[in-house]
């Protein structure tokens, strides 16, 4: 048991700290048989008696206590299961990455689970209610696992009130600032109207931090309905709410923000009508007024003012506000032709990342491969300026099937491209790959292992991927994986890396197979 800060035991740390010299020992009291046997130590010598009241108090601590008896009622009994079991095969898996063996693969096992209907074994219910409380972005993938007995048991311990806690009206009423932001998201998703209603009733009061968090949850289930809550925003006091709600209402191609911005846009760029079209560019000469309530930023960050110039970026940020069906409806050509246009021109970079810009807030998949084609072409990678239009967002508004056909195409644009540092980081941050992709990437892998010299090994970067590429290769072609290690030299530096590369990916086949089976077969 442990001691108060004004136990026996710490007299007896601070009388042995002090000495006995300094300060005359005096026995501590206690309750109990504890108390009798400290007492009868008046009459040792200080030292003696010092030294004989540790070691008791030490012998006591280890000895444990009787727990108190509990007045409350017993909570009520859990309800009969409305999900079967995984196969003791499954859970097993799951104990060793709940052990931190090959964790990152836990997703898969508990998607899988979740597709066949299916809930953790008992046992293991603590360690994964721990880890849902400890990583957040697991919560969604654990919940649908857990059962009728799980949800009991997270009811039973505060720390996992996140697997039973639904959040109500009464949260947005008296909740704290985060239960009534976890509300408003919710209701966002199910009723954007009625989240709308409570935020407005509110809205005055708010803190300005708050104001934007909760502007934030608009991103769900946007829509015009917004816009006239939204243009009373552009007007709050609190610049990061203004710069919020520009956003919100940039991300609506038919909002009254875009068509002003629109009709200011096409008094600086134009499509000459020649036999070769060329595109005019006039910078603005100021910022008026009407734009900077609007939302354009004034001044540019210090990288983005070095990169481009002042004027240039408040002409990229009209462009990314502006509806990308103005530039095809006014030019009358498709969004390829238009950021072709744009390639090698004076002003390139604001002409594409503001059509980035635009392609991001409006999800807009046709103007994302034409941006796309044009940055990733040739093999030559001019990534943007913009923090706001890294490729990898980009390549999350294309489906499946589209953003693998753009990395297939990148891998095919240059040898050695399995290696090269954008290559790595756009395949690494998706969660899935088609079949032709991971074929694509074990084609090239293979062709640079095998022409490493083994006296290099600076690659890095591909050395950590490999266990992610192990994560998200289809299990069934792990037979063309293990042709990896059959062809490297038995001195190779990634012998080792492909080693726990074929180590993942077996798991990963194993696991997918003890689903496949019951207890009984």
């Amino acid at each position: 048991m442990g001691w108060q800060a004004d136990s026996p035991w710490q007299a007896v740390v601070s009388a042995a700290l002090l000495g006995t010299e300094r300060q005359p020992f005096t026995s501590p009291t206690a309750p109990g048989k504890l108390g009798q046997l400290l007492a009868q130590l008046t009459s040792h010598a200080p030292e003696s008696a010092l030294l004989t009241a540790a070691a008791a108090l030490s012998l006591h601590q280890r000895a444990g206590w009787f727990p108190e008896n509990y007045s409350g009622s017993a909570p009520a009994p859990c309800s009969l299961d409305d999900l079967p079991r995984c196969s003791t095969r499954a859970g097993r898996f799951l104990q060793q990455m709940l052990q931190r063996q090959y964790s990152p693969v836990l997703p898969e096992w508990l998607g899988l689970a979740t597709q066949l209907g299916q809930r953790v074994p008992d046992i293991y219910l603590p360690q994964l209610l721990n880890l849902g409380q400890q990583q957040r972005d697991l919560r969604s993938l654990i919940l649908p696992v857990l059962g009728q007995r799980g949800r009991w048991l997270a009811a039973q311990n505060l720390d996992w009130s996140y697997a039973v806690e639904v959040a109500t009206e009464a949260d947005w009423e008296t909740g704290s600032q985060a239960a009534r932001l976890l509300y408003l998201k919710e209701l966002r998703s199910q009723d954007p109207e009625r989240a709308r209603e409570l935020l407005a009733a509110t809205w005055s009061h708010e803190p300005a931090s708050d104001r934007t968090q909760f502007l934030e949850t608009f991103r769900t289930g946007l829509s015009l309905a917004d816009e006239p809550f939204l243009e009373e925003a552009l007007t709050d006091r609190s610049k990061e709410v203004r710069r919020t709600a520009a956003d919100l209402l940039a991300s609506l191609p038919e909002s009254r923000l875009c068509q002003r911005l629109a009709e200011q846009v096409q008094q600086h760029i134009f499509l000459n009508p020649t036999q070769v079209p060329t595109l005019t560019v006039q910078l603005p000469d100021s910022l008026n007024p009407a734009l900077i309530h609007d939302g354009i930023e004034p001044k540019p960050s210090q990288f983005v003012a070095t990169q481009l110039g002042e004027k240039a970026w408040w002409l990229l940020q009209m462009i990314g506000a502006t509806p990308l069906s103005f530039w095809s409806e006014t030019w009358k050509i498709p969004p390829a032709e238009i950021v072709g246009h744009a390639k090698d021109h004076e002003w390139e970079a604001v002409l594409l990342e503001g059509w980035a810009l635009a392609a991001k807030r409006q999800q807009n998949a046709d103007w994302v491969q034409a941006l796309l084609g044009i940055w990733l072409a040739e093999g030559v990678v001019r990534t943007p300026v913009l923090p706001d239009v890294r490729l990898d967002s980009l390549l999350n508004i294309l489906s499946f099937n589209q953003q693998s056909a753009v990395l297939v195409d990148l891998l095919k644009s240059g040898p050695g491209k399995v290696n090269d540092f954008l290559t790595l980081s756009l395949l690494r941050s998706r969660d899935g790959w088609s079949l032709k992709l991971a074929e694509t990437v074990l084609d090239h892998l293979e062709d640079y292992l095998s022409h490493q010299n083994p006296a290099m090994n600076q690659a890095w970067e591909l050395h950590a991927a490999l266990k992610e590429f192990a994560r998200v290769i289809p299990i069934g072609l792990l037979p063309r994986a293990v042709q990896l290690q059959e062809g490297l030299p038995p001195d190779s530096p990634w012998a080792a890396s492909v080693r726990e590369f074929l180590a993942l990916l077996r798991f990963r086949q194993k696991m997918v197979q003890a689903f496949e089976v019951t207890d009984s077969g």
